[in-house]
């Protein structure tokens, strides 16, 4: 493994600082603003987790183009019992919560201000989702299966039976993408279901390691798909033949979310060692990029990084009980600022 460099240093300096900033920082520290998001804004949308209390949820905003950040969009109501899906759609966005365990849980879809559309009750613990041929496919853990909706008014058309406790999933060419992964204490898995969206059936099934965790897209149309298991590995796959193209082990393990450089080789993501790690695709050179040289107060629960802005967003949950953060690092000069937004946040995703 190739450790920091001196370009990178000055995140190590940074993050000596961040004690500091939860000794110092409260609410009122920090520019949280409830005003309507402008409609032209470039800027990311946050989702926290919450507790087990309902409206302890939180759905925020940060804008680029103005530099504010937009504290508990959701409305008009709360979010209700840990909320994890969360895409942007044409111009709207789609919000999965699993609710009580074993029970159903729902879907909203909300404006760019987080104004509710729509709503309906779906699936066992609604987990993720991804939109293809204008349908809605969402992974349902403890049944396992993904629930297919319409995606105009959320008319259910079918569940489609995949592997052991679904989880992430992504959408590409007309296919659609599961990890399977493992319930707590039972059966594992270590496989990809692949649905084809014109028959809504599983038409393959890729072998890979032990709990499959998270997937993206390269530049060159490839998927990736990261596996906890095995001391952590990337697999790259040929999303047309299925077949396994490469694999990268990843010395400081594997967790989750990565995020594709569209400018070159680079992707990013949050290894088992809590840091954010950099993989040249082509060198095949893994590093650690941003340490968290302070795991028993930071903990990266998401992450986004904008290959525009050239600007890696943080989701910091620290214990899960208290409200977290959203870090903003700038590729060369490292910490930026930092904004409370929630219990647990967890989903980060660039509108």
């Amino acid at each position: 493994m190739k450790f920091l460099n001196k370009k990178k240093l000055s995140y190590l300096f940074l993050f000596l600082l961040l004690s500091f900033v939860y000794l110092n920082c409260n609410r009122a520290d920090l520019v949280n603003s409830n005003n309507p998001i402008p409609f032209v804004s470039r800027g990311v949308y946050i989702l926290s987790e919450g507790s087990f209390s309902p409206g302890s949820s939180k759905l925020c905003f940060y804008s680029i183009e103005y530099d504010t950040f937009y504290y508990n969009i959701f409305n008009p109501q709360n979010l209700g019992l840990f909320p994890d899906g969360l895409i942007y759609n044409n111009f709207s966005l789609f919000i999965s919560e699993q609710g009580n365990f074993g029970a159903p849980g729902k879907i909203y879809k909300t404006d760019t201000n987080g104004t509710v559309q729509n709503s309906a009750n779906v699936g066992v613990n609604p987990y993720s989702l991804a939109i293809s041929d204008n349908k809605i496919y969402i992974t349902n853990g403890p049944a396992g299966n993904v629930t297919v909706l319409n995606q105009q008014d959320f008319g259910f058309i079918k569940n489609i039976p995949v592997g052991v406790y679904p989880q992430e999933i992504i959408a590409h060419n007309g296919k659609v993408f599961v990890c399977n992964t493992s319930e707590f204490g039972g059966r594992s898995d270590s496989t990809l279901s692949v649905i084809d969206a014109s028959r809504d059936s599983v038409i393959a099934v890729i072998e890979l390691h032990k709990d499959p965790s998270s997937l993206a897209i390269t530049n060159e149309n490839k998927l990736l798909a990261g596996c906890t298991g095995a001391n952590g590995m990337i697999f790259m796959i040929d999303p047309n033949s299925y077949i396994k193209l490469d694999s990268f082990q990843i010395y400081d393990g594997f967790s989750r979310d990565i995020s594709v450089d569209k400018n070159s080789s680079d992707v990013y993501f949050i290894s088992y060692n809590n840091n954010i790690v950099k993989l040249d695709l082509i060198n095949r050179i893994n590093s650690i990029f941003i340490q968290n040289i302070n795991p028993s107060v930071v903990y990266f629960y998401g992450y986004l990084f904008d290959s525009r802005f050239k600007r890696h967003y943080v989701a910091d949950a620290r214990d899960f009980n208290s409200e977290g953060y959203l870090h903003i690092f700038d590729r060369y000069t490292g910490l930026l600022k930092s904004y409370v937004c929630g219990i647990a946040p967890r989903r980060i995703i660039l509108r």
